[in-house]
């Protein structure tokens, strides 16, 4: 019964976690966001051509 517990609470701890870092990058400049997202379509094409699918242009 203890380890359900530890569980709940580790999964509790973890979804407050994700919401503070939503709170977080919502209040980030639009700028911000913006190179967040060029970083990620970046990330994303090297995952895609690793595995021979098929890739997105990265914005300019």
């Amino acid at each position: 019964m203890k380890n359900k517990e530890k569980v709940w609470k580790g999964v509790e701890e973890m979804s407050l976690a994700k919401t503070e870092r939503r709170r977080q990058l919502a209040r980030l400049p639009f700028e911000e966001k913006i190179t967040i997202l060029l970083q990620l379509q970046r990330i994303a094409r090297g995952i895609s051509l690793a595995s021979g699918r098929k890739c997105h242009q990265v914005w300019k």
